[in-house]
């Protein structure tokens, strides 16, 4: 099973990954996690993404496909990806790097997410400044409002999470990862993911759409 898993940010792509990767018993693979695991194992590779991430810089689109060939396609032959390809030249990539080994794509999930809804989730994200713990303006609520229920420290917006950079990520994706979803749809193997419900019933119909894709 050879999946890609695309959706905006906010559209809990990730968490969806994970759950299915445990669940179907694949690989999940995140970009940031396989750049650390390349990282860790000290390689000649590893070193040369390092250089990248320690200077805070973005990693080029030739390095990251050489590291999902190194750290996943030559090591398992079923996997999740999620958060690679994200432009248009890593999905062709992709799809060269998979045409060596006489392999295909099994179909990509999109889930799908409206913008205003990814700015409410984004921009509602808090966090305990005393043990680290994680809730939601709308979504999570601690009891007391802004007091940790864990530690009783105060709470406090994600640093992340302020409507200025979540209007650029979501500025970014529109440009780079949006038109990621033609280029699969042409070719049959997109599906759609309603991802606004709750995460159990996002996780229910990702279910049934994986385990459809595997039987057929």
């Amino acid at each position: 099973m050879k999946l890609v898993f695309l959706g905006p940010p906010g559209a809990g792509k990730g968490t969806q990954a994970s759950q299915m990767a445990e669940q179907f018993d694949v690989m999940h693979a995140s970009t940031g996690d396989i750049f650390r695991a390349a990282v860790a194992e000290g390689s000649d590779l590893g070193q040369t993404v390092r250089s990248y991430l320690d200077n805070g810089k973005l990693v080029p689109d030739e390095l990251t496909s050489r590291v999902v060939r190194e750290m996943v396609l030559e090591r398992t032959e079923d996997y999740i990806l999620d958060g690679f390809p994200r432009t248009l030249p890593q999905a062709q990539m992709l799809d060269e790097m998979l045409k060596e080994r006489g392999e295909e794509l099994d179909g990509v999930l999109f889930f799908q997410l409206g913008e205003a809804a990814a700015v409410e989730r984004l921009t509602g994200r808090l966090v305990c400044k005393g043990c680290g713990a994680n809730y939601h303006k709308v979504f999570m609520p601690p009891r007391k409002d802004m007091i940790c229920d864990e530690c009783g420290a105060e709470l406090t917006v994600r640093s992340d999470s302020s409507e200025e950079i979540v209007r650029k990520r979501l500025e970014e994706y529109n440009e780079k990862t949006q038109p990621l979803v033609p280029y699969y749809e042409k070719r049959g193997l997109l599906r759609r993911v309603d991802a606004s419900p709750a995460p159990e019933t996002v996780n229910r119909e990702t279910k049934a759409l994986i385990s459809e894709m595997s039987a057929g």
